[in-house]
């Protein structure tokens, strides 16, 4: 696990690798989806972001074997404090058609 730091008023970018049960990397393919989503146990997400379109703020992830995620500042206006970042991916070929949890991470926001 790791620990991301944040803070309100800039946005940030990080890399993010998938890998499988081997250690292999995973390359999303054209109809693949990468999310992440920052939240709390028990609370309501506080930022959703999927490859598949950016946020209004410009928040999104690229895919590739480097999977970008970037974080707009004006989406990382909510309270500070630790968090959890959970890294997902819908694997489109997959029969079970589900979001599987392949990283989780901890987000520490921070004012300024």
């Amino acid at each position: 696990m790791t620990l991301i730091y944040a803070y309100k008023g800039l946005g940030i970018t990080r890399d993010i690798v998938i890998y499988d049960v081997n250690e292999n990397i995973i390359t999303p393919g054209a109809a693949d989806k990468v999310r992440a989503i920052i939240s709390r146990e028990g609370e309501t997400a506080k930022l959703t972001v999927t490859s598949d379109s950016a946020t209004s703020n410009g928040s999104s992830i690229t895919k590739g074997a480097t999977n970008r995620l970037r974080l707009d500042d004006a989406d990382l206006d909510f309270d500070p404090g630790i968090y959890t970042l959970r890294v997902e991916f819908y694997d489109n070929s997959d029969l079970g058609g589900e979001w599987k949890m392949v990283e989780k991470q901890s987000f520490c926001l921070e004012g300024i």
